[in-house]
């Protein structure tokens, strides 16, 4: 059995798998680690049966723009993926991800799924960021009802929105675990991502630098991976006031080439060896 990288790009031309960062990445760390190795790209208009028996008899490495649909096809025709389905719907489901840290008792910000206009907001300034987004897109600190009107303008959805507490001891700045089969280091690993503005993601210009977390704070992002379910990705904190974190979100497909940059560590083959379970 090999693994075959299915990536979500807007684009059907094959020759991006080995010039975009992640997909080339990947395919370096497979020959290096000798995996029996390919990938494809699938487009949203492009029809994924071809793509899903093509992954028949292999593991199935999922990035990318890709639905929770195209996760459930693979796993209805049993082909085993990584991530699963039912984590990649809960770390993309901001309003899922809140119900799942409040069941499991860890520290989260207020956090409320706003479905009309009308719904009961919290305290400005606050956080609003659109249900299933990706890399800080959308995301934005709401400060006034007339701020709130606009962004609603441009970020209402029919599944509704996300508006959460505001850490301002956290802004432009968390903590992100890493979860993967590192070798040679321990696991997770720990950064702490810093921007020059509100967000602190690196697509918007953070820098990430090693981080030592308090054993209780490694233990909890250990705790909560765990149970996420995820094989490898992300748990994300926010620095509160007093001293104490509290968990952000989760990510089932995080992005690593700031990571490797700053660290130095090949997390493409930590990926690689998590498809695999390698410890």
């Amino acid at each position: 059995m090999g693994t075959r990288l299915l990536y979500g790009l807007k684009t059907d031309d094959a020759s991006w798998l080995r010039q975009f960062y992640p997909a080339r990445r990947l395919f370096e760390a497979a020959a290096k680690l000798g995996l029996d190795f390919d990938a494809m790209i699938l487009p949203p208009w492009a029809d994924p049966r071809p793509v899903v028996k093509a992954c028949s008899g292999h593991t199935a490495l999922l990035r990318g723009e890709l639905s929770t649909d195209i996760y459930r096809m693979l796993e209805d025709a049993r082909i085993p993926c990584v991530n699963p389905a039912c984590a990649h719907a809960l770390a993309r489901d901001k309003a899922a991800s809140a119900v799942f840290f409040r069941s499991i008792g860890a520290r989260h910000p207020s956090t409320a799924l706003i479905m009309s206009p009308s719904d009961a907001l919290l305290p400005f300034p606050f956080v609003a960021k659109p249900r299933y987004g990706k890399m800080g897109r959308g995301v934005a600190l709401i400060e006034n009802l007339g701020r709130w009107s606009e962004w609603l303008g441009e970020h209402a959805s029919e599944d509704g929105v996300i508006i959460q507490e505001f850490l301002p001891s956290t802004e432009g700045r968390d903590l992100r675990f890493f979860f993967a089969a590192w070798e040679g280091t321990g696991n997770p690993v720990c950064v702490r991502r810093q921007g020059g503005g509100f967000l602190s993601n690196a697509h918007a210009g953070a820098i990430m630098d090693r981080y030592t977390p308090p054993d209780w704070l490694d233990t909890e992002a250990r705790r909560i991976f765990l149970q996420s379910k995820l094989v490898y990705g992300t748990v994300d904190f926010l620095f509160e006031a007093d001293g104490g974190f509290s968990v952000c979100e989760l990510n089932s497909c995080p992005g690593f080439e700031e990571l490797e940059r700053a660290t130095g560590l090949d997390a493409a083959s930590a990926i690689l060896r998590s498809v695999l379970g390698l410890a």
